[in-house]
C-alpha cells in the first residue's frame, strides 16, 4: 500500500489551458519592512544539527512536520521521492521513508489523538486520513477538483485546504485559502497554477489545473464530524475583495477554534459552532499553531522567521529565531509549521524557503 499510494499523483492534468488570470488576482500581501521582535523575553534555545534527508536525496521545500505519539518526528516535504520521512525523536536516525508521490503540493500535516496521520494536498484539494503505518483510511474532498461554495449543501470539495485541527469529540476543522497564490517562487518541486506545463529539477512534469472556482477564492473555516459530514462553516472573505491566506487552525483547551489569517497578522477566535468570533491583532505573521503535550500554545511566523511561545490569551510569552538569508544558514527562511517535544527541550520547524527541517535545542 505504501509504495502504491497514488503513484500517479503527478501524472494527472485537467482539461483547459493554463491561464494568467490567477496571477492577476487581488491577493493580500504580507506586511513589508523589518520583522517586529515581540515585547517578551528571548527563549533559551539555540540551533542544533538539522535532520538530514535520506537516500542521498535533498528535501524539497518542507511543508510541515509533526510528532507521532511515540515522539518520532514526521516530515512532509515536496520532494516526491521522499515525501514522508519518519525519524527518531532526536531527528538523527531515519526509521522509514514512505508514501512517495502522495501529493502534488504537500501542505499541512497533523496527528490526531488516536495516532492517525492527516496530510493535506493544497493543490489537488484533498485531505488524507491515514493510520500510523501510513495506509490511507479515507480521503476527504474530490481530488483535483473544486466548485463554487453553496451555503445550502456542501459540494464535497475543498478550495486550497491548508490546515486541520481536532476537538475532544473527534470533530475536525479545516481552513482553506492560500490567497489564490502558487507556491513560493523558490519552491523547487512545486507545481504552479499560472504557467504552462513545465518540468521540475528531476525532470518530472509539473502539471497545472484549471478548476471551475478560482483557487483560493473562498477563504473559510469548516467543521466536520469524524465521518466528514459538514456541521458548520464560516466565510473569512475580506470586504476589500483581496484573497487572504487562512493558514492555520487549532482548538483551544476550552473548545474555541483559533484561526490564523496570516497576512493580516490576526488570530480569529470562534466558538465551537463557528457562529461568532473575535479577533486578536498580532505583530507577526500568524502562520502555524502548535499545542504541545503540556498544553502550551506555540506559533511559527512564516517569513518573519520567529517561533513564539504564547498564552491562550494571545499574548506572546517568549520568542526565538531570526530570518534566514541563504541556503547554508541555520536561520529560518520561512517557519511554515512547527512541533515541540513533550519536554519542551526540542523544537522542529518546517522551512519551506530554505528546504530544511530546522532543529532548536533548549540551552
Amino acid at each position: 500500500m505504501k509504495k502504491m499510494l497514488l503513484a500517479a499523483a503527478l501524472a494527472v492534468a485537467f482539461a483547459g489551458p493554463a491561464t494568467a488570470q490567477y496571477a492577476a488576482l487581488p491577493v493580500q500581501s504580507e506586511p513589508p519592512g523589518p520583522v517586529k521582535i515581540p515585547d517578551a523575553p528571548q527563549l533559551p534555545y539555540h540551533f542544533g544539527a538539522r535532520p538530514v534527508a535520506p537516500l542521498g536525496e535533498k528535501f524539497g521545500n518542507v511543508a510541515a512536520i509533526t510528532l507521532l505519539p511515540n515522539g518520532d518526528l514526521l516530515v512532509y516535504n515536496r520532494n516526491p521521492d521522499i515525501m514522508m520521512v519518519e525519524y527518531d525523536p532526536s531527528g538523527t536516525t531515519v526509521k522509514r521513508v514512505f508514501n512517495p508521490n502522495m501529493a502534488m503540493n504537500p501542505h499541512g500535516l497533523r496527528v490526531d489523538r488516536h495516532g492517525n496521520i492527516w496530510a493535506i494536498d493544497s493543490f489537488l484539494n484533498v485531505i488524507y486520513k491515514m493510520n500510523g503505518k501510513g495506509d490511507v483510511l479515507k480521503v476527504f474532498g474530490v481530488r483535483g477538483e473544486n466548485a463554487p461554495w453553496d451555503d445550502s449543501k456542501w459540494n464535497g470539495m475543498f478550495n486550497q485546504p491548508l490546515d486541520i485541527a481536532f476537538d475532544k469529540d473527534d470533530n475536525f476543522y479545516v481552513v482553506q485559502s492560500h490567497g489564490g497564490t502558487s507556491p513560493p517562487a523558490d519552491c523547487t518541486f512545486c507545481a504552479t497554477y499560472d504557467s504552462p506545463q513545465t518540468h521540475n529539477a528531476k525532470g518530472r512534469a509539473a502539471y497545472v489545473t484549471h478548476p471551475p472556482a478560482i483557487p483560493g477564492s473562498d477563504p473559510r473555516v469548516m467543521k466536520f464530524d469524524k465521518d466528514g459530514n459538514l456541521l458548520a462553516s464560516a466565510s473569512l472573505a475580506h470586504p476589500d475583495g483581496k484573497l487572504p491566506t487562512i493558514h492555520t487552525v487549532i482548538v483551544s483547551p476550552t473548545g474555541e477554534v483559533w484561526v490564523g489569517d496570516r497576512a493580516s497578522q490576526k488570530i480569529l477566535i470562534f466558538d465551537k459552532d463557528l457562529k461568532s468570533h473575535h479577533d486578536i491583532q498580532e505583530q507577526n505573521l500568524t502562520c502555524g499553531f502548535y499545542e504541545d503535550a503540556k498544553g502550551q500554545l506555540w506559533m511559527s511566523t512564516g517569513r518573519d522567521g520567529l517561533v513564539l511561545k504564547m498564552g491562550w490569551d494571545g499574548k506572546v510569552q517568549g520568542w526565538y529565531g531570526k530570518h534566514g538569508d541563504n541556503t547554508n544558514s541555520n536561520d529560518i527562511g520561512e517557519g511554515h509549521y512547527m512541533a515541540v517535544s513533550a519536554d519542551q527541550k526540542t523544537i522542529y520547524v518546517a522551512d519551506t524557503v530554505l528546504a530544511h527541517v530546522l532543529k532548536l535545542e533548549h540551552n
